[in-house]
């Protein structure tokens, strides 16, 4: 059978406060991989790399990603579920898949479990999700029309103050003007390194450095590995403060810059395959109540509570009105969890060597990369 998950293989560049997300979101598909022998590149500045990144164009590409969550968690029900997505199960451990991009606009990826798989696949046709653990097919069609037509002006206006927010037009004219405002809205809450001595599945490879200034956020230090030929970031680590070893390592253990054959990207759902065909993603969301939820508040929309390394994302849990067995087992682990209590209410706490999260009993959550109390703090 064969297997995909849809996406471009390299990531963008992000802002400090959504990197760990992102480098969370993309731990799905990772693994550790066995230490490869030094390279020696020509030195280059951060400024450069960000402008590599930048500069880069898609390529086709196929390969094995592995990612090892070490977080630190409990041992968390499943409650019997064999799906290889199940986020109770890509929590913790290692988790394997294969990508086939073609350069363009098809892709696939196949995220492997012991005795199922979950396929993503993007072609003309859109994009098809196959979960072989209960035979089920996720089909959205491609938007109708394509891009909006014509070009944006640039913004313009006098010179940016250093550390603005908001960039001026010479500095969005080039890639290097871009690279050299990320870096100095940066520098306030990062500090930015670069060596030239790594490899990453055979691939002479760039590191890129960061490393939060302020102590009041768990993690220690993002590292990036980027492929010194095509410029596509190879591998990502995320270590917690003071941590010898990442706690998330998310990347390539192999890669091929050849072409997939076109056969690769094809999906007919199965025989006996159940079929949903929503109008939108945003027409199927799947939502999970707390079990003790108790008249939640209106839901309002997430916001961030600070700034930088230390921010918060303060939300409500929509109500769910049917459980089903995903809303079952997250309710079992939810239970495993410490009860806590304050001015702020009551509810159940997460706390691993990355990240924190409550999860109050009146339908509200918290979550960022800071200890509890800067979570208790938002929250009130």
């Amino acid at each position: 059978m064969n297997a995909p998950y849809s996406r471009r293989p390299w990531l963008r560049w992000i802002a400090p406060g959504a990197a760990l997300a992102t480098i969370v979101a993309g731990s799905q598909l990772a693994a550790h991989w066995p230490a490869e022998a030094a390279t020696n590149l020509p030195p280059r500045t951060a400024a450069q790399l960000l402008t590599d990144l930048q500069r880069a164009q898609p390529v086709a590409l196929s390969g094995t990603v592995t990612a090892t969550m070490s977080l630190g968690l409990p041992e968390l029900p499943t409650a019997g579920s064999s799906n290889p997505t199940d986020p109770m199960t890509l929590l913790s451990g290692t988790h394997t898949a294969k990508v086939w991009y073609d350069g363009g606009r098809q892709s696939r990826v196949a995220v492997l479990g012991e005795s199922a798989e979950t396929d993503v696949i993007t072609n003309d046709k859109g994009l098809w999700v196959w979960q072989s653990a209960d035979t089920s097919v996720l089909h959205v069609a491609p938007p109708k029309g394509g891009p909006l037509a014509g070009k944006r002006g640039l913004p313009h206006g006098p010179a940016t103050r250093p550390g603005s927010s908001t960039p001026n037009a010479a500095q969005l004219r080039t890639p290097e003007g871009v690279a050299r405002w990320v870096l100095t809205m940066l520098d306030p809450t990062t500090a930015v390194s670069t060596t030239s001595n790594d490899r990453v599945a055979g691939q002479a490879a760039y590191e890129l450095v960061l490393r939060p200034k302020t102590a009041a956020t768990k993690i220690g230090s993002i590292r990036i590995a980027i492929d010194a030929r095509h410029h596509i970031p190879l591998r990502a680590e995320v270590f917690a403060r003071g941590a010898g070893k990442p706690a998330i390592n998310v990347g390539f253990s192999s890669i091929s810059f050849t072409a997939p054959p076109a056969s690769r990207f094809d999906f007919t759902p199965p025989p006996g395959a159940k079929v949903t065909t929503p109008k939108s993603l945003m027409a199927a969301p799947h939502t999970v109540r707390h079990p003790a939820l108790r008249k939640p508040a209106a839901t309002a929309l997430p916001h961030v509570v600070g700034t930088g390394w230390s921010s918060v994302l303060v939300g409500t849990i929509p109500a769910k009105s049917t459980a089903n067995t995903k809303d079952q087992s997250l309710q079992s682990a939810l239970k495993l969890l410490p009860e806590v209590s304050g001015s702020w209410g009551r509810g159940h706490l997460l706390d691993t060597a990355l990240f924190s999260a409550v999860i109050t009993d009146d339908g509200r959550f918290a979550v960022g990369a800071v200890q509890p109390a800067t979570l208790y703090a938002a929250l009130g």
